[in-house]
C-alpha cells in the first residue's frame, strides 16, 4: 500500500519570486522578536545550491507580488509584532497595504503545513494512491492537534491532506510526508529546497507539522510567497476552501471507519464576522507558545474579484489574532 509515484509534473508554472532585503531592528509592541537575516546572509542563502547538488536556486522578483520595506505601514491599531497585508491577483506589482516587521524572524506552527500540502502535490502524481499510517505519526507531544490517525489505518493521499490542513493533523502531516518522499527526512530535504527555489531566505524547516524548534522559523513576508504559491494548486484551494470533511478508511484489521474533520479558521466557520464584500477563501492557523497565534488567509473583494493575502504572527491570544485580522481585512479596498 506504500508504493508511491514520485516526480509529479507542476500544474502550473510558478511565478518568479522575489529576492528579499532582510534588515530587522527592532520589534514592536513590547514583544520580542528574533533577529532576522542579514542583508549578506541572506545573499549567501539566495546564491548558495541546495543539498541535493542540484544547483536548486531562488528565482528572481515576480511583477505579481508585493515587496515592503522593513519599517511600520499602515499598521496602526494593530498589535501583532509581525504582520501584512498585500494583492497578490494583479498582473503588474501591486503595493503592500499594511505591515509591521515583514522579514522578523517568527515561527509558523501549524502554518509550516501549507508547505508539507505545497511539496506533496508538487511530488505526487496520484493522491488517489493509499498510504498505511506508520508509527513515526505518532506524536505524543502534550497539546498536538491530531486526525485522531492510527498505525495500520490506510488512507488516501487526498484524505490525508484534508487531515493535516483542516483539523491540523501533526500525524497526518507526517503520514503526507513518508506518503510523498518515502521519509520523514528526505520529505524535509524538499521542504527546505522548495523555499530556496521560492525565495523563502528567512525560511527553514526541520518537520513536516510545525512542532517548535529553534531551528524551524519562518517571517511574515515568507509566509505571503508560501500561500501565494500554494494558491496556484486547485487542490489546494478545494481543501483550505472547505469548512467539514467526511473521511471514509479502513483500520489495520479492514474495518470500515469514518470521521469528520473540521477547520479551525473562524472567518470560515462562522464563528468571526468577514468584513462586508470580503469572502475568505482559505488559508492557515498556527499556535504553539514559542509561535503564539498565527494566522494567513486568502480573502477575495467580491466586486472586484481581485485576491488579497493576510498575515497575523505571534499574537498573544486568540481573540487578539482575529481582532487583528479583521482590521487587516478591513484595509483592503473597495
Amino acid at each position: 500500500m506504500k508504493s508511491i509515484l514520485y516526480g509529479g509534473k507542476w500544474r502550473r508554472l510558478s511565478v518568479f519570486l522575489p529576492l528579499i532585503f532582510v534588515v530587522f531592528l527592532g520589534s514592536a509592541c513590547g514583544r520580542k522578536l528574533e533577529k532576522a537575516y542579514s542583508f549578506e546572509q541572506a545573499e549567501q542563502r539566495m546564491n548558495a545550491q541546495s543539498g541535493s547538488g542540484e544547483g536548486v536556486r531562488a528565482k528572481p522578483f515576480a511583477n505579481s507580488l508585493a515587496v515592503m520595506g522593513n519599517t511600520d505601514f499602515n499598521a496602526e491599531e494593530l498589535s501583532s509584532p509581525a504582520f501584512l497585508l498585500a494583492d497578490y491577483s494583479t498582473k503588474e506589482k501591486p503595493e503592500p497595504l499594511a505591515y509591521r516587521n515583514p522579514y522578523a524572524r517568527t515561527y509558523q506552527a501549524s502554518i509550516t503545513k501549507v508547505m508539507t500540502a505545497l511539496v506533496c502535490l508538487e511530488t505526487v502524481q496520484d493522491l488517489n494512491q493509499e498510504f498505511t499510517v506508520t508509527q513515526r505519526s505518532m506524536i505524543r507531544d502534550e497539546g498536538s492537534s491530531s486526525a485522531l490517525l492510527k498505525v495500520g489505518d490506510r488512507l488516501r493521499i487526498e484524505d490525508l491532506l484534508y487531515g493535516m490542513l483542516l483539523p491540523s493533523g501533526n500525524d497526518a502531516a507526517v503520514a503526507v510526508a513518508e506518503a510523498s518522499a518515502g521519509s520523514v527526512e528526505a520529505f524535509v530535504k524538499k521542504m527546505n529546497e522548495t523555499a530556496l527555489r521560492l525565495g523563502l531566505t528567512g525560511t527553514h524547516f526541520v518537520n513536516p507539522n510545525g512542532l517548535p524548534s529553534d531551528d524551524h522559523y519562518t517571517t511574515a513576508y515568507d509566509i505571503y510567497l508560501l500561500l501565494a504559491e500554494a494558491m496556484k494548486y486547485e487542490e489546494f484551494r478545494k481543501i483550505v476552501g472547505s469548512t467539514s470533511y467526511t473521511v471514509n478508511y479502513r483500520d489495520k484489521n479492514n474495518v470500515p471507519k469514518t470521521q469528520i474533520w473540521k477547520g479551525s479558521n473562524q472567518f470560515m466557520t462562522g464563528e468571526r464576522e468577514t468584513p462586508e464584500d470580503l469572502k475568505v477563501l482559505g488559508g492557515k492557523t498556527g499556535t504553539t507558545k514559542k509561535a503564539g497565534y498565527c494566522l494567513t488567509m486568502d480573502t477575495e473583494r467580491i466586486s472586484t474579484q481581485k485576491e488579497y493575502i493576510s498575515v497575523v504572527m505571534k499574537d498573544d491570544s486568540k481573540d487578539e489574532l482575529y481582532s487583528d485580522m479583521t482590521k487587516l481585512l478591513k484595509r483592503i479596498p473597495a
